[in-house]
C-alpha cells in the first residue's frame, strides 16, 4: 500500500500485489505438494483394498489445500485502487491481462472504514463500498468469480448457502496501515458525492 497524498488534486492509490517470487514459491509448493501425494499415496488406491478409502480421504485433503496453493499463486489477481474525489478506479492484473472499472461514489451505496480484526497482526484497515442492490463485483478477469465463491465459502460456508455472498456485493480495498489514512481514503471518496 502507498500512503495517501495530502494533496487535494492528487489521487490516493492502494494497491496489493503478489510479489513474482512468492507467487513462484506458492506455486512450487503447490505443485510439488501434488506430485508428492500422487507418487506416495496413489498407488495406495489400486487395487482396492480395506484401506482404499482412508487412503483416499487423506489422499483428497491433502490435494485440495496443494491445489489450492498452485490455483491461488496463478490465479489471484493484483488490485491497485485510485481513489479520487467522487470516483473510484480499480485496475486489475491477472496472468498478463488487466481490466478497470470505474465507480462514481454516487453510485455507491455505502461506504466504510472498517478493522481487519480477523488478522492476528497489527491491526490494519481496509476502506468497503457497497454496491448497489443488483450489481455484483466484476473485474473482467475469467477467473475471478470463481475466486470470489471459494473467498466467500471459506469465510461464511452457512451465509453463502442463504444467499448472495458479502463478497460478491462489496468492494474490498487493499490493506491500510493506520486509521487516519483510511479516514483520509473515504473522506476522498465521498468528497465528490452528490
Amino acid at each position: 500500500m502507498d500512503a495517501p497524498s495530502p494533496a487535494p488534486g492528487e489521487a490516493i492509490v492502494l494497491s496489493h500485489v503478489m510479489p513474482t517470487p512468492i507467487r513462484l514459491m506458492l506455486g512450487g509448493v503447490g505443485l510439488g505438494g501434488t506430485i508428492l501425494l500422487l507418487v506416495e499415496l496413489g498407488p495406495a488406491l489400486w487395487p482396492p483394498s480395506v484401506l482404499t478409502l482412508f487412503f483416499g480421504l487423506i489422499l483428497l485433503g491433502g490435494l485440495s489445500v496443494s491445489v489450492a496453493f498452485a490455483a491461488g499463486s496463478v490465479l489471484s489477481p493484483d488490485q491497485t485502487w485510485e481513489i479520487r474525489p467522487g470516483r473510484l478506479t480499480i485496475t486489475y492484473q491477472s496472468l498478463g491481462r488487466t481490466s478497470v472499472r470505474t465507480y462514481p461514489a454516487a453510485d455507491l451505496d455505502g461506504m466504510a472504514v472498517v478493522s481487519s480484526a480477523y488478522d492476528s497482526d497489527v491491526e490494519t484497515y481496509e476502506l468497503v463500498c457497497q454496491l448497489p442492490f443488483g450489481r455484483k463485483v466484476e473485474t473482467g478477469l475469467d477467473s475471478t468469480p470463481v475466486l470470489l465463491a471459494i473467498l466467500a465459502f471459506l469465510r461464511a460456508p452457512l451465509a453463502t448457502a442463504r444467499g448472495v455472498p458479502h463478497d460478491e456485493t462489496w468492494l474490498v480495498s487493499p490493506r491500510i496501515a493506520n486509521r487516519p489514512e483510511a479516514e483520509a481514503a473515504l473522506s476522498r471518496l465521498m468528497a465528490g458525492r452528490g
